[in-house]
């Protein structure tokens, strides 16, 4: 792998080009602003629209392309909207229902239901600490996933319930479940954004720190070229490389 020949960078947000809902570190924001200026940049997340550009700064925002909600809000340099999917409220309301079930095997007592779950638009999310939890107890919760990935296990008549819905349940930043459209997950809008744009799958990178099994962008494995990470500064030491 030759980091300097992919033309088009693919990148997940939360744990790889910052911490989790916290803002670009500035000499990440300068090798950021620079990868932009050499290369196509695309954010992939399941955050919405507002909590990407509350981690990447504004006065960079024309430089990248967004694919937020795991794709399924996906928008041009320019914040054109290129496509758009939108969950149900029925969806919303069975989602709900087998959150509660879940977030009741985990013993969490939910005091702010707004902390806890989101209707993001595209995509629901919970959070079992809340989304704006001390960042080092969310680091601490499930490093590995392991705890989400179990919890979703020894439910399957809850993820049955979702699947009628055509919701499907995975772990994704550093505390969330992501209930996204059934089939919609980053691998299909990548996919789905390549060929709108016309691009080569070849001239393609992903670069992530969930691309595990279970994780949310193992969906991206096999449909371009991956590199996995462990920290913002792993991410950053790769832009390097890419632009040398």
């Amino acid at each position: 792998m030759n980091p300097a020949s992919y033309l088009h960078v693919f990148f997940d947000l939360d744990k790889t080009l910052t911490a989790s809902r916290s803002l670009m570190l500035p000499e990440h924001q300068a090798l950021f602003k620079q990868l932009c200026a050499a290369r196509d940049v695309v954010v992939v997340t399941g955050g919405g629209e507002a909590q990407i550009q509350a981690q990447i700064p504004p006065t960079l925002r024309p430089g990248y392309f967004m694919l937020s909600q795991q794709g399924n809000h996906a928008e041009d340099k320019k914040g054109k909207l290129l496509w758009q999917e939108s969950v149900t409220p029925e969806q919303e309301r069975v989602t709900r229902e087998v959150n509660d079930v879940l977030m009741r095997d985990l013993g969490v007592i939910v005091t702010d239901p707004k902390e806890f779950f989101e209707n993001r638009g595209s995509m629901l999310a919970s959070s079992p600490v809340g989304f704006h939890a001390d960042q080092a107890k969310k680091y601490a919760y499930d490093p590995d996933a392991s705890k989400r990935l179990a919890l979703l296990k020894r439910n399957p008549k809850e993820l049955a319930k979702l699947d009628a819905a055509g919701i499907e349940a995975m772990p994704a930043g550093t505390t969330t479940i992501d209930y996204i459209l059934k089939g919609k997950d980053k691998g299909a809008n990548i996919t789905r954004f390549i060929a709108h744009m016309g691009w080569q799958a070849g001239d393609c990178i992903y670069v992530g720190d969930a691309l595990f099994p279970g994780g949310n962008d193992e969906s991206v494995v096999g449909v371009i070229d991956t590199y996995p990470i462990e920290t913002p500064e792993e991410t950053f030491a790769f832009v390097q490389k890419v632009l040398e």
